[in-house]
């Protein structure tokens, strides 16, 4: 059950485009709507220059405090604008993975819904991707929208219709289900359960193609577990569906079904490597979020 629902906001239109998508979630499952802005120290916007003369005559304390009164009414502006829901809103400090995540301790939250950038500016983003740091540091799901122009974010949360939920028959991958299913029962949308068969296998340095014969058992074992875990969902009164791919790259075909199917939503889990490991084993969660407009909802287990 979604209780608690948290909003990062770092004063950007882009960072604002999850609000309609939180307040209608808020709207139709009675969570409380808990919105997060962490003050960011950085030089006045108008000081171009980097000289030792360039703060001369600045009371910086004074700019400073000024600047988080800037903050605050921003904050209590975003909250009018969400009428309906139970909203409150805090303007934090420090290190704004560190106090995302504590915050989201704090109020109890179920989900964090954001995008992945918010950048306002050179000297005032935040920089890395917070959405990314928050993956690898919370256990909690996180509901994340792609950065770009073409981004499909919905309008609100009875927009979703249609959720893909990637499964590859491990543990990781199931743990993402009970999110998907809250979602799914909260705004009425279909579910469909994915497997992604590759078409390759790797021996040493090399990668050969897997011949018909190898495949179809994989296939159609994949397919008897969807539908087993499909069956489970439909007798709780879930719409759902299986689909098994064939593909050499799970990523690839993932953001591709996506596009094709017109889902409203990814649902998968993932490991939350990060640094080398990530580098060298790759993050299908990464890849999709990074290779598809569609949002992503993502979970690290415990």
């Amino acid at each position: 059950m979604i209780q608690s629902l948290l909003v990062p906001l770092d004063g950007s239109e882009f960072s604002e485009r999850t609000l309609p998508l939180a307040h209608g979630l808020a709207k139709v499952t009675g969570a409380s709507l808990h919105l997060a802005h962490v003050h960011v120290t950085h030089a006045p916007d108008h000081f171009l220059s980097n000289t030792q003369f360039q703060y001369e005559g600045l009371d910086l304390e004074e700019y400073e405090s000024r600047y988080r009164e800037q903050e605050k009414t921003y904050l209590s502006q975003v909250e009018l604008r969400l009428a309906g829901a139970v909203v409150d809103s805090v303007l934090l400090e420090g290190s704004v993975q560190e106090q995302i995540s504590a915050y989201a301790a704090d109020v109890g939250a179920d989900m964090v819904v954001m995008t992945t950038h918010g950048h306002t500016g050179v000297s005032r983003m935040w920089l890395g991707s917070v959405a990314d740091a928050l993956i690898r540091r919370t256990t909690l799901p996180i509901l994340v929208v792609h950065p770009g122009c073409d981004t499909r974010v919905p309008g609100d949360a009875i927009s979703f219709k249609h959720i893909l939920v990637p499964l590859d028959g491990s543990d990781l991958s199931a743990s993402i289900l009970p999110h998907a299913k809250m979602l799914a029962k909260a705004t009425g949308a279909r579910l469909t359960l994915l497997h992604v068969v590759s078409s390759t296998a790797v021996l040493g340095a090399r990668i050969f193609p897997l011949m018909p014969d190898d495949i179809s058992p994989a296939k159609e074992k994949a397919r008897t577990h969807l539908e087993s875990v499909a069956d489970s969902l439909r007798s709780e009164g879930l719409d759902a569906a299986v689909h098994v791919q064939e593909h050499e790259a799970p990523a690839r075909a993932i953001a591709a079904l996506g596009e094709s199917m017109e889902v409203d939503l990814i649902a998968l889990a993932t490991h939350g490597y990060g640094g080398l490991k990530r580098a060298l084993l790759g993050s299908v969660a990464d890849k999709v979020l990074r290779g598809s407009s569609v949002p992503l909802l993502v979970k690290r287990p415990g």
